[in-house]
């Protein structure tokens, strides 16, 4: 039998967490799309995006815990044993209110999920074309403050280019 006020009590628990979920959720995608324009013009403010990230990741992963402990406990009390209990597989033993409620929630977080997780795969990519972009760059410039092979410079008594073995010229006395 199923004890009513606990039910009740876990059931809003579950509401409740997920809407936390659905919100801190919500601050990822501004974070990320903030993250995406700071990687397009604003570099100096990414280090501070990427630390407001990760203080979110780990407040998303204290909620999506507290989550599964709810869906065990509603579980439980409603005497559901299924190998893997999900938040989907509950739905037909609550009110039809409540399931729809619920549903919207969850599928809310997935699609804001997978709007984050699209953009974090953009920004991934600018990223590394950015970083690319870099490396060639530092590149360049190391090459042309390096002297030419076989270069010596006037200061040590010669006045003229050495040849480099293995460039194709030759020197003839």
């Amino acid at each position: 039998m199923v004890n009513q006020d606990e039910f009740t009590k876990n059931k809003y628990e579950l509401e409740q967490v997920l809407v936390m979920l659905f919100r801190a959720l919500q601050e990822m995608l501004t974070l990320s799309k903030k993250e995406r324009v700071s990687l397009l013009s604003e570099p100096d403010q990414i280090l501070q995006i990427v630390e407001d990230k990760e203080v979110l990741l780990d407040k998303i992963s204290v909620l999506e815990d507290k989550c599964r402990q709810v869906v065990q406990e509603l579980s439980l009390s409603l005497g559901v044993h299924l190998e893997q209990t999900s938040i989907q597989a509950l739905l037909p033993y609550l009110k039809s209110e409540d399931a729809r409620r619920i549903k919207n929630l969850t599928d809310g977080i997935y699609t804001i999920t997978s709007q984050a997780r699209e953009l974090n795969h953009a920004s991934q990519a600018l990223a590394i074309t950015k970083l690319d972009w870099l490396k060639a760059t530092q590149s360049f410039l190391i090459d042309i403050f390096q002297p030419e092979a076989g270069y010596r410079s006037p200061k040590d008594g010669t006045k003229h280019q050495e040849p480099v073995a293995g460039l194709g010229v030759e020197r003839r006395a």
